[in-house]
């Protein structure tokens, strides 16, 4: 499979959209300090803006597939006083380290059936026949840890400056875990999961509030493996919406397709009680896909049914397993509730446009939520590129618009105002302009994100486009 004859050939980054313009890789890390700010920074605001995303040091072999492909890269916004300052740090891991070495890609990308063997020149026997990890799609805090994280990989740990510091296995009692894991605001626990290729295919676990494995692994009845991208809690339950994208390995060291999107196949809602001597509650409904969720809740009905409320963006399909000739896929802004004691699930739509990136104030995590946000691509632009926020309000159900133009972005993240009631603060963001390829951050009222900037900060550095991130709140612990 790996034989030096058969490495394939890079892919040609101009050829490829997320390769090039907004999305093109940087190189450098880089320190900016005394940023200029047009606008206003809120004086009381203090804590640090986290974003990850793909940025590949070199042309992958064979293939690449945004956004699950390519090296992490973690940009950080430290805000105090008024003031702003800037840096960004590669994810370093060892199959990344022996690139640099070789000083070209070795790896291919994950469509693409290759692994380079130990006869590859600068490949280490160690980790040779192996997948690359990819932590490049979320960067989290917890228990003063500060993580990267890929799909299913041991997330990569980093010190408060962002060096690497090394893969993050919980003492070897959490082999990998998701890109979305919740921490809980209330126990201070990391709630997360993961789907693997091979049996047990679909796992959950809890870190507690001191950094130690609570609860070790605890897989879940599925029969084949499933890509399950994110999940929500609430202070009794993870749900889990297990949709029927699933991976077949044999195809995938054949050449073939690794993924199948099979809706006849339905979605199935595992409702699993975070106390792990509880059984889960499977309910069965119509396949559609969820990218990202906002936020969860539990309430009670009149009849004394238990019902979870789940805010989330929706799409008929994904983008993935798909062929030509399936039906074009359509999106929405929405709010499924499960009736747990009935077993059934209701869907409706907010709002029925397509989005992506909801999120919500984290301190309500679990907890009813009235405000979330997602992002929209306006007409034109690629995959990725959103240019606009839009804000649900759940208590009367209306929405609200920001478009940012020819600056596109990618996630928001709420900035809790300190001190401040839930739902009181920013939303913040990074952008690019696809024009002249300048990135700035910005900041928006979260009682008014329609109102626009209240604050700019434009960067002496482009910040690729990229995925997920967070606030952390208060002093930041390294550096000047």
């Amino acid at each position: 499979m790996s034989a030096t004859n058969s490495v394939p050939a890079p892919v040609d980054p101009a050829a490829v959209p997320a390769l090039s313009g907004v999305f093109a890789p940087v190189v450098d890390e880089r320190d900016a300090v005394d940023l200029p700010v047009e606008g206003e920074l809120p004086a009381e605001l203090t804590g640090t803006y986290l974003r990850n995303g793909p940025n590949p040091l070199y042309p992958p072999l064979g293939s690449y597939t945004y956004p699950l492909d390519g090296d992490g890269m973690v940009h950080a916004l430290h805000l105090d006083g008024g003031r702003a300052r800037y840096g960004n740090r590669i994810v370093w891991t060892p199959q990344l380290r022996a690139e640099r070495a070789a000083g070209h890609a070795l790896w291919a990308g994950l469509m693409t059936p290759y692994l380079p063997g130990p006869d590859v020149p600068g490949v280490p026997a160690e980790l040779a026949d192996d997948f690359k990890p990819l932590p490049d799609i979320n960067v989290v805090r917890h228990s003063g840890r500060y993580l990267a994280l890929a799909e299913g990989d041991p997330p990569v740990e980093l010190t408060p400056d962002l060096d690497t510091v090394g893969p993050c296995s919980f003492g070897g009692a959490i082999p990998g875990m998701c890109a979305h894991p919740k921490v809980d605001p209330v126990t201070g626990e990391m709630v997360l999961f993961r789907y693997d290729l091979t049996e047990p295919y679909l796992t959950w676990a809890v870190v507690g509030a001191d950094g130690q494995v609570a609860v070790p692994p605890q897989a879940l009845a599925v029969e084949v493996a499933h890509m399950v991208h994110d999940f929500v809690i609430t202070e009794r339950h993870l749900v889990l919406f297990v949709a029927p994208l699933t991976f077949d390995l044999d195809a995938m060291l054949s050449g073939g397709d690794p993924l199948a999107w099979q809706p006849d196949r339905g979605l199935r809602v595992a409702v699993v009680p975070r106390d792990p001597s509880l059984a889960p509650t499977w309910v069965d409904a119509e396949a559609f896909w969820v990218w990202h969720f906002a936020n969860a809740f539990e309430r009670t009905t009149p009849e004394g049914h238990t019902e979870i409320v789940v805010d989330h963006t929706s799409w008929s399909a994904p983008g993935l397993g798909r062929h030509a000739g399936d039906p074009p896929i359509t999106g929405a802004i929405s709010r499924s509730v499960i009736d747990v004691d009935a077993g059934t699930l209701r869907r409706d739509d907010w709002d029925d446009r397509g989005a992506e990136f909801s999120r919500v104030d984290d301190r309500l995590l679990g907890r009813p939520h009235r405000r979330f946000v997602a992002t929209r691509r306006g007409d034109g632009l690629e995959p990725g590129e959103q240019n606009t926020v839009v804000q649900v309000d759940t208590a009367t159900g209306s929405t609200s618009e920001w478009s940012s133009g020819d600056h596109v972005f990618g996630e928001v993240v709420f900035v809790s105002h300190p001190g401040g009631a839930a739902e009181d603060g920013w939303y913040a963001t990074f952008r690019t302009d696809r024009r002249s390829l300048a990135s700035d951050f910005v900041l928006l009222r979260a009682d008014d994100p329609a109102g626009g900037p209240v604050a700019r900060v434009p960067l002496p550095y482009r910040v690729p486009n990229g995925l997920h991130g967070t606030w952390v709140p208060g002093p930041f612990p390294g550096g000047q």
